[in-house]
């Protein structure tokens, strides 16, 4: 991209290329948040997004940038201060991740069901603003993930993730004694559940946490239930999805 072209040109030349007939984004993503007070890395951005269009997937976007502006505004000191370090080339790569990411966020919101998890794909494309770098590959698949889980999936694991994620300060993993102390300080307790391997059998495919291997003094006669641990990426995961308080 010319270094005088305006980073929505190259967005606006981007969608041209897609295939209208079947991707609404090209649709939309010129037409949402001119009714947004604009933040650096969005202001550019945001500048020609004009008048949100009536359709269920326009308010889906419209969701997702409201929320996602809301939480760039709690964080607008922090995202500041990195600017302020950031050479001239810097913010305008910057600003060209941010182009990138919201033109992802605006196809996962679009083809997402439930607007709460539309909500947690604006959140993370926030939180990922006010990163030191930006690893977009991490992001995008955060944003995947927040779209295909659940509301009660995440009950379980934000549980989980509260006791064990400071366990993994300056560490890889949770020792398995450790795992087992922390796992019944849950809401779940020691009881045996199916919905728990039900739930984390799902969170474990996605790499957020791993099954904890049996005691060795087991009785293979025993009914016990299995335990998970939170892994490094499940921590990346729950600190992407955190919320700034107003």
């Amino acid at each position: 991209m010319p270094a005088d072209d305006h980073p929505f040109d190259a967005l606006e030349h981007q969608l041209e290329m897609e295939d209208r007939a079947v991707s609404p984004v090209s649709k939309i993503v010129l037409h949402i948040a001119s009714f947004i007070p604009s933040i650096w890395p969005f202001d550019k951005l945001l500048l020609k997004l004009k008048e949100c269009i009536a359709a269920d997937s326009a308010h889906k976007v419209r969701v997702m940038v409201e929320t996602c502006m809301n939480q760039v505004r709690k964080l607008e000191k922090e995202i500041s201060a990195i600017r302020a370090n950031l050479s001239e080339q810097e913010v305008q790569h910057r600003e060209d991740i941010a182009k990138d990411l919201l033109v992802e966020a605006t196809r996962k919101s679009i083809n997402t069901r439930a607007i709460e998890r539309v909500r947690r794909i604006g959140v993370i494309l926030a939180n990922a603003m006010a990163e030191p770098q930006i690893d977009s590959d991490e992001v995008e698949e955060m944003m995947r993930i927040a779209m295909e889980v659940s509301d009660n999936d995440l009950v379980y694991f934000r549980e989980l993730a509260k006791l064990e994620a400071p366990n993994l300060a300056g560490t890889d993993h949770i020792d398995r004694y450790s795992a087992y102390t922390i796992w019944p300080k849950g809401f779940w307790g020691d009881r045996v559940d199916n919905t728990l391997d039900s739930v984390f059998s799902k969170l474990e495919s996605y790499g957020l946490v791993s099954r904890v291997a049996p005691p060795n003094n087991l009785n293979i006669h025993a009914d016990f239930q299995n335990m998970y641990v939170l892994l490094k990426k499940g921590e990346r995961f729950f600190t992407f999805l955190q919320e700034r308080p107003a």
